[in-house]
């Protein structure tokens, strides 16, 4: 053993050395403590850093706060029927809806369009229901607003195979409960509602319903068959129900009629919010000559009774359904200059206005040239109530005269189509 000054040497270095190792284990075990410490009272708070949260401390902070993208609008996953009570009151609208029970739906709504009714309580004499319903929300931009995507089955009385659909809605919820919004006086919820729609996990949704919808429709020949004679037979339905509705209501006075320069019929221009199929004709069933992304302007030819939008697309005249369609407001006319001002009026494109005024009250039938409708009216194929129905005439449409003739019935060309329509309507 060693002994003297160097022993003692080392004896002293030795027990620094120890005290050096104790300190130093005492402010990395208070490190540790007071990080973890923070770590509790600060998590989620801090990113960018070097030191990340374990999964389980991420789950509990996904509820404290909602992501916005950069244009503010709510970036949330897409939830499959997370919410009973909205899976109820779903449930409850398709039921109605499939028994035409037009009480229970403007009890589930705050605003229902009169074309959109009509449609409902046709559709529902074809329909045994609605099946495998399942909702699809994002959070909407107030506290109990979703954007809800609705998927089904449609079950139809004449044919077996089922056919599925997607239809969207805002739910809001007041002091009775969650109640289906509608959006056309609410141009900041359609603007959100439009946002949402664009994000990918919905975009996917709607793809794949889309493509069953496709492989189911033309897999079947008898399916197709129906589903045109369907669409048919509602806008029938539907046009001629209008039309007795219209027949049945007091005219409007002068006061109530558009001014002049005034539009009294559809928006010129639509634009698509969301991701839908441009078609040939009106039918689900018919071709489809493109695809309309969200955000897309289209000229609007038509505003149909049937749902159904006509619309200009690559020169030609296509459809969309014209719930996947929201009006563009138009520029002041001095705002257009005379180029674009020919085009729509060589094209048909949008609504120009007149040179004369809207209402025709207390004037003659012209015996030729353009003559706008003050009331709906049957445009017949021949001079004959019992004829063949052309189209429907709304307010606002616009006929060209052809000639007045001596039986009490004026020849008139309607949407590319020459009819006839009763003079005494006219007036």
């Amino acid at each position: 053993m060693e002994s003297g000054p160097g022993a003692n040497q080392k004896k002293g270095s030795l027990g620094k050395l120890l005290i050096i190792i104790v300190v130093a284990a005492v402010l990395l075990g208070a490190g540790v403590f007071l990080g973890i410490m923070l770590g509790k009272r600060d998590s989620g708070e801090e990113k960018g850093t070097e030191e990340t949260l374990s999964d389980e401390t991420q789950e509990e902070d996904t509820s404290e706060a909602v992501p916005e993208s950069q244009s503010g609008v709510m970036d949330t996953p897409l939830l499959e029927n997370a919410y009973p009570e909205i899976n109820e009151l779903i449930g409850r609208y398709y039921q109605a809806a499939a028994v035409g029970d037009i009480e229970t739906i403007n009890s589930l709504r705050d605003f229902s369009e009169q074309t959109e009714l009509l449609q409902i309580q046709e559709k529902s004499k074809y329909l045994e229901g609605y099946e495998d319903i399942n909702c699809y929300t994002k959070q909407g931009p107030e506290e109990d607003s979703f954007v809800v995507y609705v998927t089904y089955y449609a079950k139809f009385s004449e044919v077996e195979q089922r056919v599925c659909g997607l239809n969207t809605y805002v739910v809001c919820r007041n002091e009775s409960g969650y109640y289906i919004h509608d959006c056309t006086g609410d141009e900041a919820m359609r603007e959100y509602r439009t946002s949402v729609t664009k994000q990918d996990d919905v975009v996917d949704l709607f793809n794949r319903v889309q493509v069953e919808y496709n492989e189911t429709v033309t897999g079947n020949e008898e399916l197709a068959a129906f589903l045109t004679e369907l669409s048919d037979n509602l806008k029938t339905a539907v046009g001629d129900a209008l039309v007795d509705a219209q027949m049945e209501t007091p005219a409007e006075s002068v006061d109530e009629q558009p001014e002049a320069g005034e539009s009294a019929a559809s928006p010129s221009s639509v634009r698509s919010i969301d991701v839908v199929n441009i078609r040939k004709s009106d039918s689900e069933t018919a071709d489809i000559v493109g695809k309309a992304q969200i955000g897309d302007e289209f000229a609007l030819l038509e505003d149909k009774a049937n749902g159904w939008s006509k619309i200009r697309y690559n020169d030609q005249e296509a459809y969309i359904k014209s719930e996947f369609l929201e009006a563009v407001a138009e520029e002041a006319p001095e705002a257009q200059d005379e180029q674009t001002s020919e085009e729509n009026s060589d094209e048909g494109a949008g609504t120009t206005a007149p040179a004369e005024p809207v209402s025709n009250e207390g004037t003659t039938v012209p015996n030729s040239g353009v003559y706008r409708l003050t009331e709906s009216v049957n445009v017949r194929r021949s001079a004959s109530e019992a004829a063949d129905r052309v189209g429907v005439g709304f307010p606002g449409d616009e006929v060209e005269i052809l000639m007045k003739q001596a039986d009490g019935w004026t020849k008139v060309k309607f949407n590319g189509e020459t009819g006839y329509i009763k003079t005494e309507v006219l007036r």
